[in-house]
């Protein structure tokens, strides 16, 4: 099994973006100097604010970790986190955060933080089961920014593969919501260089795998379209659930015997349900009569990834460096 617990370079990336912020200077890069409206096209509809965002919400881990790598800290007013696992280098800012009880706290807590933004990677977040539909914040003049890898919806048939464009995109979008486009700019340019780089001299042409979310009974894993599918893509292996066109459909057991990846993506989700970690996972395989004959399991190649890096966000890179690794680790592809 390979653990893959590599250092982060995103301390180094953080600097980088902040060193280009300040050779900038206020009049391109302060929006309490420019102060000039800003507004992006998101899911079909204009998010329009008179001035950059000043006082955010950010809901998910994803939007959060995005915006403090951009350096907004002291621009976020609540932030609502199902895991406070943050990436190296931004635990400092998270504990200046304004932490949310609940991953998706009530409308009314959320209002009480007087945003002028409110931006979410989920579109659960904007339901009545989630926090409050859209509407509700429009009534009240806030506007609401939502990832737009999940423009049609997590449940819904997915038309279109993320990819790592779309990725940047978001990055573009929300760097302009908030003043700081250099920032954005320097953030991206590294995350492609990484990217491009990540796979070098591998040779993954006919590797199988299979991305494992969560859940025994009814186990979720990746389908064709989501974060994963950009992994697959960039170490040149197959996802077998390519075929299904959800982002996480529910799959049986019998379906993964069927196919029989060559590796096993785990999500190590810590603060999930029971027998949702990384090593529960791998015991359930290993002691299930219908999955211990797996050729992952036989073989012991799983590759272990924190759930997030399965969300769309920036850890995609970092997960693209990661399963590179663990294929040449687990002496696939090489």
């Amino acid at each position: 099994m390979s653990s893959l617990r590599r250092t982060s370079p995103l301390p180094a990336l953080l600097a980088g973006v902040l060193l280009v912020t300040a050779a900038c200077g206020a009049s391109s890069d302060d929006p309490d100097a420019s102060g000039s409206a800003v507004s992006v096209t998101n899911c079909g509809r204009t998010v329009a604010l008179d001035r950059p965002a000043q006082r955010a919400v950010s809901v998910n881990q994803p939007a959060t970790e995005l915006l403090l790598t951009l350096g907004l800290a002291d621009r976020i007013v609540g932030a609502g986190l199902g895991d406070t696992n943050v990436l190296p280098g931004l635990e400092k800012d998270l504990k200046g955060l304004n932490l949310f009880s609940e991953e998706f706290p009530s409308f009314e807590s959320v209002l009480a933080t007087e945003p002028d933004l409110v931006y979410a990677t989920f579109d659960f977040t904007f339901t009545d089961e989630g926090i409050a539909d859209r509407k509700k914040f429009a009534e009240l003049g806030i506007d609401v920014y939502q990832s737009p890898s999940e423009c049609a919806g997590q449940d819904a048939e997915q038309t279109k593969r993320l990819t790592l464009d779309d990725l940047y995109a978001e990055i573009g979008d929300v760097s302009t919501l908030f003043g700081v486009e250099p920032r954005g700019e320097a953030l991206v340019s590294d995350l492609k260089k990484r990217a491009s780089t990540a796979a070098d001299g591998l040779d993954a042409d006919g590797v199988t795998m299979a991305w494992w979310y969560s859940s025994t009974k009814t186990p979720y894993f990746a389908g064709c379209c989501g974060a994963p599918g950009i992994m697959t893509r960039a170490v040149g292996t197959t996802n077998v659930f390519d075929d299904l066109d959800q982002l996480w459909p529910e799959v049986s057991w019998e379906s993964l015997v069927d196919s029989d990846p060559d590796v096993l993506v785990l999500a190590d989700l810590t603060r999930g349900s029971e027998g949702d970690t990384a090593a529960a996972k791998i015991a359930f395989l290993e002691s299930n009569p219908a999955t211990r004959e797996l050729t992952a399991v036989k073989n012991k190649r799983y590759i272990i990834l924190p759930g997030t890096t399965m969300d769309p966000s920036i850890r995609n890179v970092d997960g693209i460096e990661k399963v590179a690794d663990g294929l040449r680790e687990l002496g696939l592809g090489s």
